[in-house]
């Protein structure tokens, strides 16, 4: 019988998994950041010229890795033209938003 991927990960030890998940989350978080500027059609000089900061600044925000803080984050989404929304899931699985 073939195992699914939850049935491997109870099999794997906590700290595996947790930092698997981590680098995942991170890896995630790199992939949206340059994922919202190409759908807002914005290059890297764009949004550094609105931020008033140099393109290697946005390159290094966008970098594998990188660990912004919520307000770089905040005015990274409202040079693309958005707004930074938060979601926390709470242990019970009820979700609480909010914007930043």
């Amino acid at each position: 019988m073939a195992r699914n991927f939850d049935d491997i990960l109870k099999m794997e030890k906590a700290e595996v998994v947790a930092n698997a998940r981590r680098k995942a989350d991170q890896i995630l978080l790199n992939i949206h950041l340059a994922e919202v500027r190409a759908r807002m059609d914005k290059t890297q000089a764009q949004l550094a010229q609105a931020l008033g900061v140099k393109q290697p600044t946005i390159a290094n925000m966008e970098k594998e890795g990188r660990d912004l803080k919520l307000s770089s984050l905040k005015r990274y989404i409202e040079a693309t033209g958005g707004k930074l929304r938060l979601d926390i899931e709470l242990p019970d699985g009820s979700h609480y938003g909010f914007s930043v």
